[in-house]
């Protein structure tokens, strides 16, 4: 493993990941990028999707997140998203009935007072933690 840094992962609710590695990858609007030590400073938004963190026997842990930041200073990184889950702590069933309740609401469209932006954000989710639970 080689240096390490600092990474936080926070959602609203609570203080997700807080500890040392020497790799994170996320997806940001702009593709996948993968951080290591001594990374040039940067901030950048995130998009649904993965976030990998390489742990100390070299595996990686998976989680699915939602949009966010990622900023990076010196030897600290810190990921701010709405939500985060590790792939093992994802509940299937809650997943699948997600994607059914936001196809449901895209379905019915703006004469039901759907806001389309909220149902799709929210069927993205869905399908990315189906996917990740489904691969990992």
């Amino acid at each position: 493993m080689g240096k390490k840094f600092k990474l936080d992962v926070v959602t609203p609710d609570r203080v997700f990941f807080e500890e040392e590695t020497d790799m994170v990858i996320v997806k940001t609007t702009e593709g996948d990028i993968g951080i290591l030590y001594d990374h040039e400073p940067l901030v950048a938004p995130l998009r649904i999707g993965s976030m990998r963190v390489r742990m100390e026997d070299q595996t990686f842990k998976w989680a699915a997140c939602s949009a966010g930041f990622l900023t990076v200073s010196g030897d600290h990184v810190t990921v701010v998203v709405d939500s985060a889950e590790w792939v093992d702590e994802i509940d299937m069933e809650r997943a699948l009935e997600a994607k059914r309740r936001a196809e449901t609401r895209i379905q019915e469209g703006p004469e039901k007072g759907t806001d389309l932006v909220r149902a799709r954000a929210a069927l993205e989710r869905a399908i990315n933690r189906i996917k990740l639970r489904e691969v990992r």
